[in-house]
């Protein structure tokens, strides 16, 4: 499919509180769900704002995509004005959306996936997980407690096979997902590790230890990084992170990244 994007504004479907300033936003834009891909992102602007406070849109994963309807849905935490605004936002508003934009993540169909995802990091990782739906493979997602986990039961519905980590204990395995990926990759043989592609999203210092663990196994790893954007195309350079190659930047070059050609120090 030939990659485009487009500046539309969408019309709010729904707009949810589903943990405390953790929002689930649901719009119409059938141009950018036609097109989208898991690992893509939106930058998106409130309808709310006037003026140029706050200047400029924010950088949204694409949690998911409904091409039947056309419906996308995002996931966000409230750290600002311009996440602030959008929050406040009601069903029948409206938001600015530019996008889909970046490269998502590069999937093969002889592949057998491991979703890895940590908090917030489960963000692209669902529509990710819907588009391989009906595939062997797991998805481990991880909070530091059983009420920060995310979007647990629709993982489910993907079939994939879920497994929980939370640092408490609260749910599921206790410790970290990295430890519970790790005895999953401890399991395989060398040929199986070959088929295997680990898929990861959450805090640097977790997709540290994911590409470390991952390397050591000798199995394939892509990350979604997340970062600071100001305009989503590369223009202002401020989204660079180092690789073997060079500088990169996040909004055009990512967000999802081969995470062997990325520094990790």
């Amino acid at each position: 499919m030939k990659k485009r994007h487009f500046d539309k504004t969408a019309r709010i479907i729904e707009n949810l509180e589903i943990r405390p300033n953790i929002f689930l936003m649901r719009l119409a834009c059938p141009d950018i769900c036609s097109y989208a891909q898991p690992g893509q992102f939106c930058m998106v602007k409130s309808g709310l704002v006037q003026g140029l406070d706050p200047l400029l849109r924010r950088p949204l994963s694409i949690h998911r995509c409904h091409r039947d309807t056309g419906e996308m849905e995002f996931l966000f935490r409230v750290v600002g004005r311009g996440t602030k605004a959008l929050s406040m936002q009601t069903s029948g508003q409206e938001v600015e959306l530019l996008g889909p934009l970046g490269k998502g993540f590069d999937l093969k169909p002889t592949q057998i996936p491991i979703i890895v995802g940590g908090g917030l990091g489960v963000a692209p990782l669902l529509f990710l997980a819907e588009t391989l739906s009906g595939k062997k493979g797991v998805a481990i997602l991880g909070a530091v407690t059983k009420g920060e986990l995310l979007r647990l039961e629709p993982f489910k519905k993907t079939g994939l096979e879920i497994l929980v980590a939370t640092e408490d204990g609260s749910f599921g395995n206790e410790g970290l997902v990295t430890s519970v990926l790790e005895r999953l990759l401890a399991k395989l043989d060398d040929r199986a590790a070959r088929d295997v592609a680990v898929f990861a999203c959450g805090p640097h210092p977790m997709l540290r230890a994911v590409f470390s663990i991952c390397n050591g196994y000798g199995v394939k790893c892509q990350v979604a990084l997340e970062t600071i954007m100001a305009c989503g195309s590369g223009l202002c350079l401020g989204c660079a992170v180092r690789s073997s190659g060079g500088y990169m930047h996040v909004c055009k070059d990512g967000p999802c990244f081969d995470a062997s050609r990325l520094l990790w120090e």
